[in-house]
């Protein structure tokens, strides 16, 4: 009798067991560790795994799945180890129980149940109407002094600059990214770069002509949002980092990736060339700041001993000098090239180290002659060093909140901090407050011709 009571009670299991759905089921599991690199631009070995249809159809190693028969499916084989290299890449295996869930929908018939996202904007990009200003993460000079791009939400602003001061809005770029989180202008003043996207679910990066006011290209690269963003000294490419941990080398003429390189162990948030063009800097969570090799993607070694997860960095305007900072609340300054052969725990790059700030370090930024290190954090003032004393020679207060852009005007006459309260704010090289305002238009939108 209990033996029946025991197996009628498993086949009642079974029987109210839902079957899987690849919506419910499996589509977040896809997002999250799958996409970024199996997403329809650039999908790694051919293999796109944006829809169902194109999941089953496979890559270069032929079909992804046989429906009914999740042991002949090659997509388990990756997932459990028994093909390599084994799926996600370079990260750990799925939990069994995950694993289960795609055998269970190839046992059931792999059916597509997803449903299409609904559009967050319309075809053509509107510019948003504000009842009051948005954080501001990103502000960026072209090198001519003429324009400034502030980040907004879904567009860029682009202020003109008279006597190193904003003198009126110029033109609203509406594009679809919701967040821009990096702005880089060419040398020449004529192309501005543009990196964001949709948290979780994707990153963009945007090319605009500047003098036209139009978006050259508008390029969606992987399933999460991408971050800071530098130019190569030609501005021939970009390089960006990413949520997905990567860091993204971008043709700007052409509007295509070069290249994806996965040197991070944990969320990259920016980069820099080197003086010359042929390295680059990128610093992340994982703590380190990664020398890589800009034209073949290959990691070189760490320019920094790690303490505690990075956010920010900046490079001196003529010389291999870069300025870390991140959760320690502590600003580094380092060069990129190792005076002698790496040791354990090796700190011979580092040049310099500042005082701590009163919260977490969200941006720093170079005077264009290299003088001066201006850094921004959670808390406190934007304070202002003396890059080859350490001294600290003026502390900028007024704002309330984060300060997620710092920057200098390229005259090198004032500074500027914007950050969580909207305001963007320009003060003298003392710390004098020169000018706050708000940099987007509050009760006005219109369509904005592309």
């Amino acid at each position: 009798m209990l033996r029946a009571v025991f197996c009628f009670a498993i086949a009642l299991g079974l029987r109210a067991q839902a079957p899987v759905s690849f919506e419910r089921d499996l589509k977040p599991i896809v997002s999250r560790q799958c996409l970024a690199c199996h997403q329809p631009s650039g999908p790694q070995s051919g293999l796109s795994l944006a829809s169902v249809e194109s999941f089953i159809k496979g890559g270069a190693k032929g079909a992804a799945l046989v429906v009914g028969q999740p042991d002949q499916s090659l997509v388990i084989k990756y997932l459990v180890g028994e093909a390599k290299p084994s799926m996600p890449l370079g990260g750990k295996l799925l939990p069994a129980e995950q694993v289960d869930l795609f055998r269970r929908w190839i046992r059931e018939g792999a059916k597509d149940d997803s449903v299409a996202a609904p559009a967050l904007v319309s075809s053509a990009p509107r510019v948003p109407v504000y009842k009051q200003s948005p954080l501001i993460t990103a502000v960026a000079f072209s090198p001519d002094g003429q324009w400034m791009a502030v980040s907004g939400y879904r567009e860029i602003l682009l202020h003109e600059i008279s006597a190193g001061r904003p003198a009126k809005l110029a033109a609203r770029l509406p594009g679809r990214a919701m967040r821009i989180h990096g702005l880089a202008f060419a040398a020449d003043s004529k192309t501005l770069v543009a990196t964001g996207g949709d948290p979780a679910q994707s990153g963009e990066v945007q090319v605009w002509d500047v003098a036209g006011r139009s978006l050259r290209s508008e390029t969606k690269l992987a399933a999460d949002t991408f971050f800071g963003v530098a130019l190569s000294p030609d501005g021939t490419r970009a390089a960006f980092a990413g949520a997905d941990k990567s860091i993204r080398l971008f043709d700007v003429v052409a509007g295509k990736e070069i290249r994806k390189m996965d040197h991070h162990e944990e969320w990259a948030f920016a980069t820099v060339f080197g003086i010359d063009g042929k390295r680059l800097v990128s610093v992340g969570r994982d703590r380190a700041a990664k020398l890589i090799d800009a034209s073949s993607g290959a990691f070189i070694e760490n320019v920094n001993l790690l303490r505690d997860s990075l956010t920010t960095i900046a490079r001196h305007p003529r010389r291999d000098w870069v300025v870390i900072g991140g959760q320690d609340r502590t600003p580094y300054l380092y060069r990129m090239d190792r005076p002698r052969a790496m040791r354990i725990a090796d700190d011979s790059t580092l040049i310099r180290k500042f005082e701590k700030q009163d919260g977490p370090i969200l941006s720093v930024a170079f005077s264009p002659d290299g003088s001066k290190i201006a850094v921004g954090a959670e808390l406190g003032p934007v304070r202002v060093y003396d890059a080859e004393t350490g001294d600290l020679v003026a502390s900028c207060s007024g704002h309330q909140g984060g300060i997620y852009s710092v920057q200098f005007v390229p005259d090198g006459s004032s500074i500027v901090a914007a950050g969580f309260d909207g305001q963007i704010r320009f003060f003298s090289l003392k710390g004098e407050l020169q000018l706050a305002y708000v940099p987007v238009p509050i009760g006005a939108g219109q369509v904005a011709a592309r």
